[in-house]
Formats: C-alpha cells, structure tokens, sequence
C-alpha cells in the first residue's frame, strides 16, 4: 500500500503535466491556426508580436540571474518554461470554467453583472489557479519544493502564460477585429512591468510557504 502511494505521488504530477502541455499545445496551435481567410497577415502579425521583446529580454536576464543567484536546478527552468508556454492555458481554461460554473450556477448571478464585472472576479482566480497548478507541478516533479525555485518558476511560468496570452489577444485583434494589432500590443508591452509574471510569483512563493515548514516566512506572511 505504501508503495503504491509513493507511486502515486511521483508519477501523478509528472501524468497531471503530460496531460496539460498536450492539452496547452492544442489550444496555442487551433488559435494561431485560424486566420480567418486573411492568410496574407500573418508577417505583420508577426511584426508586431516580435515587440514584445521589450520587456522579455530584460526579464530573460532577470530569471537567468536569479538562476545563478540561488543555483536554480537546470530541469526547474526549462520545465517552467515548457508547461509555462503550454499548461498554463490549459489549466487556467479549466479554472475559467469551474469560475463561471460558480457564477452562473450557483451564485446565480445576473446578466449585467456578468457583463460588467466578469471577466473581473473570474480571470484572477482562474488564471492564478492555471499558472499556480503550473509552478507546483514543476516542483513536485524536480523535487524542489523551495521558495528560491518558487520564486524563479514562478516568474518562468507568469511569464510563459504572459507571452502566449499578449500574443493571443493581438491575434484576435488582427484576423477577428480586422485591426492593424500595434495599439493592443503597445498596450500589453506597457503593462507587462507588472503583470503575469509578478503575480504568478507571489503566489508560488506564498503556495510553497503554506506547504512547506523549513519555508523562511511565516504562514501569516
């Protein structure tokens, strides 16, 4: 019994993160593999994405020095990096629709307030939910459950949901809204000093605090 137990734990984790980046893959390919009959945009898409490279480059050097810093296991970064690109979606879809299940069902709640505060009170569970499921997977499987590789995973993986998603909305804008894609992907580059990846830190550190007792922090912090 107890070796199936310990069975269980290490290859659930490893079947859970299989699961999800084939699941992520389907999601990021059926979405940039729907040009909506406007095949000839696609190197204008692609110009205008390549700026994100304003806020990825200086964050690539802030993980890989943070990966230096506090001798980050090799398999934790690029494993972030793998489900970060992939999982994430996959896993924050599921928790967009057990949000909105929550809503609908249970809290009842009325049309106006869906459309006016939706995406609101359901993106930030949701998508916390996705990327943090991501950050603890990565862990389990390297056996790394530290608040150093928290800290630098959940950077990888904030940022790997943020690229996937800037990148994705830009791709709505231009083969859906028929629009030129610069303004929604300045946009995205201004707020991106503050967004997925800071969030999904916080909450990957603040997850392996409340997991772990040798955390360095306290559970009320």
């Amino acid at each position: 019994m107890k070796q199936l137990l310990h069975s269980c734990k290490t290859y659930f984790p490893i079947l859970l993160a299989a699961i999800g980046f084939v699941s992520g893959c389907k999601i990021v390919f059926g979405e940039f593999g729907k040009p909506n009959g406007m095949e000839d945009k696609y190197p204008l898409f692609f110009l205008t994405i390549s700026l994100v490279a304003i806020y990825l480059l200086p964050l690539l050097c802030l993980t890989r020095y943070l990966a230096k810093r506090y001798h980050i296991s090799k398999k934790v970064t690029n494993l972030s990096w793998l489900l970060g690109l992939t999982a994430d979606m996959a896993f924050s879809e599921l928790g967009h629709m057990a949000v909105g299940y929550f809503w609908i069902e249970i809290v009842k709640a009325s049309d106006n307030f869906k459309a006016d505060w939706g995406a609101a009170v359901s993106a930030p569970f949701a998508e916390e939910f996705g990327k943090g499921l991501v950050v603890l997977l990565v862990l389990l499987i390297c056996r790394k459950l530290t608040i150093k590789h928290a800290l630098v995973s959940g950077i990888i993986a904030g940022l790997g949901f943020q690229l996937i998603e800037n990148c994705m909305i830009n791709f709505l804008d231009m083969f859906i809204g028929k629009l030129d894609g610069f303004e929604t992907i300045i946009e995205r580059v201004g707020q991106a000093g503050w967004s997925h990846w800071v969030f999904t830190m916080l909450f990957a550190i603040g997850l392996v605090a409340l997991l772990t007792k040798d955390s360095g922090m306290s559970k009320t912090q």
